[in-house]
């Protein structure tokens, strides 16, 4: 080794060790020191290895190949672990949401209509949210529960919502303005009188703009606007949609990109 002939004072900080009288490595996770007693962000046994680094970032464990293209990575510092080349979110899901043109057919202009939940989309009921600027913060299920479970999506787990877009088109020659929202709500799960019932309604994704859809010739894509990211588990997410006329029957396809927080 090169520092063989150099005194123990000019390398014996580049000596690695753990404190453990001399007993090496045991079932204890021991972090590991330089010869000077500062610790590393290594921790080992005989049968684990820890990394927990002395300050938080967003590589504090990297696996590259061998033309140095990140494949792995633990970010501490946003507690998410990514992987592959494009470096995706590990456990990024994705959920649909769906509207069939059979049970698009508003009878009233300016009305939010909830895209289903399930993958039956062509369910003739639909499930109205009112006529504000986005959909009602609150539902009341009076004799209605066999149309409105459908739209639920009841969330598990803690979820961050990274992205969502959408595509429709519309059955008849002729199109209406159209826009989308994402809400999520506090539910009622108790069983009860108020079983389902939805409070405290959140909008997590909205359309930048509203689309002008001309009809059938053609399909229109856009990608929603996320203004609150974070649901907690035992949510309700609700997507919807809101056309300003009754000239086109809508089919619609919405994708929620998410990753477990």
């Amino acid at each position: 080794m090169s520092f063989t002939n150099k005194g123990l004072a000019s390398w014996y900080k580049d000596l690695f060790h753990i404190d453990n009288g001399n007993s090496g490595v045991d079932t204890t996770v021991r972090t590991v020191k330089t010869g000077n007693g500062v610790s590393s962000s290594l921790g080992l046994s005989k049968n684990s290895t820890k990394i927990k680094p002395d300050r938080d970032g967003t590589n504090t464990f990297e696996v590259q190949d061998q033309s140095e293209n990140t494949l792995f990575v633990i970010d501490t510092t946003n507690d998410l672990v990514k992987a592959g080349v494009g470096q995706h979110i590990a456990n990024t899901n994705i959920k649909e949401f769906g509207l069939d043109f059979t049970s698009a057919s508003p009878d009233t202009a300016d009305i939010w209509h909830c895209l289903t939940s399930s993958s039956n989309h062509t369910d003739t009921n639909e499930l109205e949210m009112g006529t504000g600027s986005t959909p009602a913060t609150t539902l009341t299920i009076t004799n209605s529960a066999y149309l409105t479970v459908k739209h639920y999506w009841y969330v598990p787990f803690n979820i961050s919502i990274d992205s969502c877009n959408v595509w429709f088109g519309g059955l008849n020659a002729t199109g209406d303005v159209v826009k989308f929202s994402v809400m999520s709500y506090s539910v009622d799960s108790a069983n009860g009188a108020t079983g389902g019932d939805l409070s405290s309604g959140v909008e997590n994704c909205a359309s930048p703009s509203t689309i002008t859809g001309e009809g059938k010739e053609q399909a229109y894509y856009q990608d929603l606007t996320v203004s609150t990211a974070d649901v907690d588990a035992g949510k309700v997410i609700m997507a919807c949609v809101s056309q300003d006329g009754t000239n086109s029957d809508l089919s619609v396809n919405m994708q929620l990109i998410y990753h477990l927080r």
